[in-house]
């Protein structure tokens, strides 16, 4: 029977091999993954399809603010919160339960944005960007920009 810290080590060696592993997105299988961009495309406008394609990520406007939000390609803390000019200001994750495929994944995101932008960013954990600190001239400090 294997120790407890070979079993560590195993499950940590496997996560390492798959980024997206801890989220049992490698248990869906390549079909399953394809078939879900594909439904993710289908379902983005021709800009956000062609931003997509190009840089592996497609620009949202949230259905309640107005502010814009980047989709990068992922699961986690894959979402960012831009400013008018397209800086960063934060990163956000939020994501259905399940084990989802990382096209479900992003147009979940995608749609909850758009169509409830309030309740996914209560839900969203957030964090605030190294640079939009800095530039409020908040380093050194615990304090967060009022967002």
């Amino acid at each position: 029977m294997p120790s407890f810290l070979q079993s560590l080590r195993e499950l940590v060696r496997r996560i390492g091999d798959d980024p997206y592993r801890h989220c049992g997105v490698d248990l869906l299988g390549k079909a399953s993954q394809a078939r879900a961009i594909q439904l993710l495309k289908q379902n983005l406008s021709p800009a956000q399809r062609e931003q997509y394609e190009k840089r592996s990520h497609f620009d949202v406007t949230g259905g309640d603010t107005g502010r814009i939000y980047r989709i990068r390609h992922g699961v986690q803390m894959n979402v960012e919160q831009l400013d008018q000019t397209g800086r960063r200001i934060r990163m956000l994750c939020f994501m259905p339960e399940g084990r989802l495929a990382v096209g479900d994944v992003m147009l979940a995101q995608k749609i909850a944005l758009e169509l409830f932008e309030t309740e996914a960013l209560w839900v969203a954990n957030q964090i605030p960007s190294g640079d939009y600190m800095l530039e409020a001239g908040m380093r050194g400090t615990r304090r967060y920009p009022r967002l």
